[in-house]
């Protein structure tokens, strides 16, 4: 058996090694490193991640986490495609269209919106209360060619509308896009849920209902790479019990705190409000991650992604093969 003096000894001998390249058994063990990109910056929608990193919680699982703030969403697939990054957080469609028209490889390994975001929004002076009220209406979209272009062709299919029944027009997302209709350059338009918080605070007479009625299928996801997800199993199991234990942080702790402690290491707009800010992300965690009940909260819903798949093949938009394919939850379940 060792006495302590030969144990300080060889501690001390140890430690002098470690400089020159040799092992030393009092050096802390190097983290993992593990690459995160969020689509637009780091907008409060993201915090759970940059709690992740705030809060520790990469920390405990030994990583060594980069997140970066993207610049827009093709852009961000892009980085995640060519190896850029690890994990990128993006729209389930994004990774139904990649798969379906370019047959990129992706898949999603945690879901953090059980729902969609966007919102059809029409002032309560002239309603647009469901879909068969959009034909000969002008919508305004996000963008054009973008994700709400083939959410409102998958609305107007549900009700037996053609694509050039509506017209169509950019109006951003932001409660400002409600200036269009008032200026009557549109008669509705998309816009996310925090749009519609907003726009309730802003005391507008607005109707708002879920694009989920017509179209649904999971929201915001955590997508990597098939050669990703085959060559990095163990960094990307620990990275999402990470992003769990961030988001049950969240579910569980006041919020305010949680983005206080964010915003020292991130820049995150809007914080000046922060209190509109907390409201609007517990309407988020309300309303869209607890959407299929707590114990589905990161899970990858089967039904929400068959139903997606279902939708783009019915309607010719893109076929991303069977929808097992496209997510996971082995690195959820992992013990």
């Amino acid at each position: 058996m060792m006495d302590r003096r030969k144990l300080i000894k060889t501690s001390a001998a140890a430690a002098a090694a470690a400089p020159f390249g040799f092992p030393a058994i009092l050096r802390a063990q190097a983290r993992d490193q593990v690459s995160l990109m969020t689509p637009f910056g780091f907008i409060p929608d993201f915090i759970e991640m940059m709690n992740a990193v705030s809060g520790g919680h990469f920390a405990k699982q030994n990583l060594d986490a980069k997140i970066i703030g993207g610049q827009g969403g093709a852009q961000a697939m892009q980085q995640l495609v060519v190896g850029q990054v690890d994990i990128l957080r993006a729209a389930s469609l994004d990774v139904m269209l990649a798969k379906g028209q370019t047959n990129v490889p992706l898949v999603a390994i945690a879901t953090i919106y059980q729902g969609g975001t966007f919102h059809m929004i029409s002032p309560k002076s002239k309603p647009i209360e469901k879909a068969e009220d959009l034909k000969g209406k002008t919508v305004g979209l996000v963008t054009r060619g973008g994700t709400s272009d083939i959410l409102l062709d998958l609305v107007l299919a549900k009700a037996g509308l053609k694509p050039d029944d509506v017209k169509r027009e950019a109006t951003g997302n932001s409660p400002g896009a409600m200036q269009f209709v008032k200026q009557g350059r549109v008669d509705c338009f998309f816009g996310s849920l925090l749009v519609v918080i907003a726009l309730q605070n802003m005391k507008e007479d607005i109707v708002a209902w879920s694009i989920d009625r017509y179209a649904p299928m999971p929201g915001q996801t955590y997508v990597v790479t098939q050669q990703t997800a085959e060559k990095k199993p163990d960094v990307l199991t620990r990275a999402v019990r990470a992003l769990r234990a961030s988001a049950e942080e969240m579910v569980a702790q006041p919020l305010k705190p949680i983005f206080e402690r964010a915003a020292k290491d991130f820049e995150i707009p809007g914080l000046r409000d922060i209190d509109s800010v907390v409201a609007q992300e517990k309407a988020t965690i309300d309303q869209l991650w607890l959407s299929e009940g707590r114990e589905n909260l990161m899970r990858n819903v089967p039904k929400l992604w068959q139903a997606g798949v279902s939708a783009l093949r019915e309607n010719k938009i893109g076929n991303p093969g069977e929808a097992e394919t496209l997510y996971t939850n082995k690195f959820l379940d992992a013990k």
